[in-house]
């Protein structure tokens, strides 16, 4: 029952760039996505290098971005025209299918940057602030099919276990909700080693604050004749029956009516981290401009601060979100590299690509080993002066996260798919010291097919339940048989040890269950961006 706790994960609005990393630091970026080798205030965050070769002066960008983000996940297992769905109530709507589809909406209206920079003849100084990762928050209205799916399966096991077909269904109430804030706030400096020539240092400290929100309640068995009733209490009669025949194995059985108990979970995170950053810049002539950048890993630790979380045997699974524990989640080293050509003054061609090294980024549970490779992203835009008032431009970005086939890395919980995006918009200049950036950029996600031999874990966990209750139950069937013999009763023909025998092999046939199953996930992105640009 705990991956609700994991569940609200999807939280983040990552709506360009890596994993955890967000490359849209202001409006310009949703007119030209490919900012690595451009000499503008708002390269600040791209290309920090490049602000030492702006006009001597103080040069300031004011920016908000809205982002409106849906993810779907169509799941299904065991059988995708029959499977367990078919047969659920989920916040007191009846299923309608066997294969599901659960979307959430992500919604960050106020997404706020700004650049400011003072250039002297060789010296500059510059500072950007912006939300580097994350960025608004997700929900999930009617929870996600990895944890449902455990819930699917309660009647098949009450079904085995009892050796009656009384329960035809399954009700859940559910709901996850999860907040995600990296604020990074950075200073550069950059030196001209020559008049075309110049490199920068910088330091951006990240401070991350999250919230995840959810609970799984009044998980109940639908019976027969359509009634709902608490799992614990469906399981009564058995229980009663069983301890009738056997008095020894009614604590035993407790341990699975135990399993549907309500989860709630109420955790904040906040962390923070220090990425130093280095960059290039060498405007070779008039018509070509070269840059690069190099971040360095981000070491964070999020430190947990539970107010509800699981009781009982289901603490354990929350582990991640204990109170007070730290958890690791480092942002990745990132490399980026860039090109701008101008064949004529007014117009200008960028090129450039970004390297994320996200498997040297330590996550919980070392997460990043499961990455097939790391990720990277190609970029491309122009932009074109039609006259003295207004700079039109475009721009198309190629993101691969190097996920590979059926990637352990991601779940229903917490996803991202490779992706194209375009983007365009204008700059107005207002006077000749203010100018007016508006841009719009779509993320075009690709779907991505995840196939699971054992859906989510569920067999598995299933299977770890009641390995623990065989135990028990052998358990018991020795201490029972040892107290035959010695009082001269042939255990063979002690009618307790028939009832046990029987759960025993009703037991054996869930544990060997197959579970296959399959998820189709994507994600719509859109990006309203406005910016003030200052030259003064």
């Amino acid at each position: 029952m705990a991956t609700l706790a994991s569940a609200v994960l999807t939280a983040s609005t990552a709506h360009a760039g890596g994993f955890v990393t967000n490359t849209n630091q202001n409006a310009a970026f949703g007119r030209n996505l490919s900012q690595e080798a451009i000499i503008d205030i708002v390269g600040a965050y791209a290309n920090p290098a490049g602000i030492g070769l702006l006009e001597p002066g103080w040069h300031l960008s004011l920016n908000n971005q809205s982002a409106f983000q849906t993810r779907t996940i169509e799941s299904w297992f065991i059988d995708r025209q029959r499977g367990p769905f078919l047969n659920g109530f989920v916040n007191g709507q009846a299923n309608t299918s066997a294969t599901k589809t659960y979307k959430g909406k992500a919604t960050a209206p106020v997404i706020p940057s700004f650049d400011l920079a003072y250039v002297a003849d060789r010296w500059s100084l510059a500072a950007h602030f912006g939300v580097v990762g994350g960025g608004g928050k997700c929900e999930f209205s009617d929870g996600l099919g990895s944890f449902e799916s455990k819930v699917a399966l309660l009647p098949s096991v009450m079904n085995t276990l009892s050796g009656q077909q009384a329960v035809a269904g399954y009700a859940m109430n559910t709901y996850m909700r999860g907040k995600q804030y990296y604020f990074g706030g950075q200073i550069n400096a950059t030196y001209n080693i020559l008049d075309n020539l110049s490199i920068a240092l910088g330091v951006r400290g990240v401070y991350a604050t999250t919230n995840y929100y959810g609970y799984v309640s009044d998980i109940s068995a639908v019976m027969a004749d359509g009634s709902q009733v608490p799992v614990a209490s469906a399981m009564t009669p058995m229980v009663t029956q069983l301890a009738t025949a056997v008095p020894e194995l009614a604590p035993v059985m407790a341990q699975v009516a135990g399993v549907a108990g309500d989860v709630r979970l109420n955790c904040d995170q906040t962390g923070f981290g220090v990425t130093p950053i280095i960059g290039i810049d060498w405007k070779i002539n008039d018509h070509w401009n070269v840059a690069a950048k190099y971040e360095f890993k981000t070491r964070m630790r999020l430190k947990n601060k539970s107010g509800e979380s699981a009781s009982g045997s289901a603490l354990a699974q929350l582990d991640e979100f204990a109170d007070g524990k730290k958890v690791p989640a480092d942002i990745p080293a990132l490399l980026t590299l860039g090109v701008q050509y101008s064949p004529i003054e007014a117009v200008r061609i960028n090129a450039g690509g970004h390297v994320f090294f996200d498997k040297q980024a330590t996550q919980y549970g070392h997460r990043e080993k499961q990455l097939d490779g790391q990720g990277w992203e190609i970029t491309a835009g122009a932009e074109y002066d039609v006259c003295d008032w207004a700079t039109i431009s475009a721009g198309w970005q190629i993101t691969n996260y190097g996920l590979g086939k059926d990637s352990r890395y991601i779940t229903d919980m917490s996803f991202v798919t490779n992706s194209n995006s375009i983007g365009l918009g204008a700059r107005f200049h207002i006077t000749k010291r203010v100018a007016l950036d508006v841009s719009y950029f779509k993320t075009l996600y690709h779907h991505y097919d995840k196939h699971h031999d054992d859906y989510n874990n569920v067999s598995q966990n299933f299977g770890t339940l009641l390995g623990r209750v065989a135990e028990n139950v052998a358990g018991v069937a020795a201490g029972i048989g040892i107290e035959d013999v010695a009082a001269g009763i042939d255990p063979n023909s002690d009618p307790r040890l028939a009832v046990i025998n029987d759960l025993g092999t009703r037991m054996e046939g869930l544990t060997s269950v197959q579970t296959p199953g399959h998820d189709r996930m994507t994600r719509t992105n859109d990006v309203i961006g406005i910016g003030l640009v200052f030259d003064f």
